[in-house]
């Protein structure tokens, strides 16, 4: 288990033992490994075709749920499970097949990593550079597109600068496999090189004995679609139907070096929103185009790809292209088929909380925060994983002030309101500040202003409010959340009639949750947001 270091430095007590804790998740794992066994039957099978562009693709889960529920975490769990044996949490079975036969790679889509699609490709490739052996057909498109795309800038330099080097440990053999590839279909061609303008020469020249179907390139020549790769504008459009070229050479590799690359996308709703989905478009075409491949997209959507409504904003969409996204199950339901790709990264169960925050801190074997203290902050988390690490945090603080942490010290955290609200659409924002201003609010009435009711009911402190209302007098007897102006305060809310929110009957109080209600500092933090 992995040092803590945020935690280690924020204490003088080396008795106190910090370890990263992974808690739960065993569902979502068994996902994971049920549709990655089901997706090596599939290219094990000899009617598997890596040119077939017209099957339904199989090759997808996607994990999704709020923000700070752990999907990061996740993804990078299973990255670590991927590669070697101890990289996998203790709770999690081990699979049937060799993690040998796996080359996993993760890519954080997150606007802060400044990844762009280009990079993607680049980190695709570079992951598949540890196999040792060029990838000729794509790196020969790989090429034509940086030579004009980034003239005069070696991409030996750009690597360097841009620290893949640093993450990939075999991309110093990168432009030596590309060299390799130019220099023999240089010889085959009977071309003097492949330096500066020769580029140019030898596409033109390969591409005409691609036609012409010449024995001297009868290597490349089942590559049926590279030469219409190397006669297009080698612009990103051209540059993502090239990976295509990609899952071609994969699938050359002799019986005995065939791996499965696992790539997973990580923070999928950073590419764009509803009205621009031009990385999207890019990046379904790498899922599609590879077929032997396996993704794993987590992210705080589902996957909308088996829509038929977005036809014409991606390339492929309806259940018919994507059979298992077209339906969604909890993933807690146990059973899940290997056709449903569509996983709800859900809450942390009470007991998982507290086992959580029992392995998060410790002192001599023993958890540091005691259990009275554990069961009053996985009460109000409500299962969230980045409130449990922000009240880890809190507990240390006020260790360090001398006194003893108490359950009344556990409430807003303007980060983790921060972060809840980054995650919502401008609709949900709109109406979680508008609400904010008020003392108490019907939270039926606030979720049928957003399009997207399920979420604003958990930011306005009802996950399980009722939807189908569509009006004031619809939503009936109803639920009217009270913000309650003393830090300490226990956040409620009042039974109210709908249409007079401000009229509390005096009822038993129900905990909402704290991030959305608990006292003045979760107003002002939801208002500045």
């Amino acid at each position: 288990m992995a040092r803590d270091l945020r935690m280690l430095f924020g204490v003088n007590d080396r008795s106190v033992a910090a370890e990263e804790a992974f808690t739960n998740r065993q569902a979502q794992w068994q996902a994971v490994v049920t549709t990655l066994t089901d997706h090596l039957h599939r290219v094990a099978d000899p009617a598997f075709d890596v040119e077939d562009l017209a099957s339904p693709r199989h090759n997808i889960l996607v994990g999704h749920g709020v923000g700070g529920i752990g999907k990061s975490t996740f993804s990078r769990k299973i990255e670590a499970a991927l590669t070697h044996q101890g990289g996998r949490p203790a709770q999690w079975g081990a699979p049937s097949w060799p993690i040998e036969r796996i080359l996993p790679l993760r890519i954080d889509l997150a606007r802060s990593t400044g990844i762009d699609f280009e990079r993607v490709v680049l980190s695709l490739r570079l992951a598949i550079a540890a196999l040792g052996r060029p990838m000729p057909a794509f790196d020969l498109a790989l090429r034509r597109h940086w030579e004009r795309n980034h003239p005069g800038e070696p991409l030996e330099e750009y690597l360097r600068r841009g620290g893949l080097f640093s993450r990939f440990t075999n991309a110093v053999n990168l432009p030596q496999q590309m060299q390799s590839t130019l220099s023999d279909v240089a010889q085959a061609l009977a071309l003097p090189g492949t330096v500066g303008g020769a580029l140019g020469q030898l596409t033109t020249t390969l591409v005409g004995a691609l036609r012409e179907r010449r024995q001297t390139v009868r290597a490349l020549a089942g590559c049926a679609r590279l030469a219409d790769i190397l006669e297009a504008e080698p612009d990103l459009e051209t540059l993502s139907f090239a990976t295509h070229l990609l899952a071609w050479d994969l699938a050359q590799l002799p019986a005995t070096q065939q791996v499965i690359p696992v790539i997973l996308f990580d923070t999928f709703e950073d590419i764009g929103d509803r009205t621009n989905r031009d990385l999207e478009r890019l990046l379904q075409r790498i899922v599609w185009l590879m077929p032997q491949a396996f993704f794993v997209i987590t992210g705080r959507n589902r996957l909308q790809w088996a829509e038929d409504g977005l036809h014409g904003q991606l390339d492929w969409t309806g259940p018919a292209a994507w059979p298992g996204l077209a339906t969604h199950l909890p993933a807690s339901r146990r059973g899940t088929g290997p056709a449903q790709r569509q996983v709800l990264l859900g809450d942390f169960s009470p007991e998982d909380c507290e086992d959580h925050l029992a392995r998060r801190l410790s002192r001599d074997g023993q958890p540091l925060i005691d259990e009275n203290l554990r069961h009053a902050i996985a009460a109000r988390s409500h299962g969230l994983p980045l409130y449990l690490d922000l009240a880890v945090m809190r507990f240390l603080e006020i260790r360090r002030s001398g006194r003893d942490p108490q359950p009344a010290d556990f409430g807003d955290f303007p980060a983790l309101i921060s972060r809840t609200v980054s995650d919502l659409t401008t609709d949900e924002r709109h109406v979680l500040r508008s609400v904010s201003l008020l003392d108490a609010f019907s939270v039926p009435l606030a979720t049928q202003v957003s399009p997207a009711s399920p979420m604003t009911r958990r930011r306005c402190g009802s996950p399980s409010a009722p939807s189908s209302a569509k009006t004031p007098q619809d939503c009936g007897p109803s639920t009217s959340t009270r913000w309650s102006a003393p830090r300490s305060a226990t956040p409620r809310t009042t039974p109210t009639t709908a249409g007079h929110p401000r009229t509390g009957t005096g009822q038993p109080h129900a905990p909402s949750p704290p991030w959305a209600t608990n006292g003045a500092m979760g107003r002002s933090a939801i208002a500045r947001c």
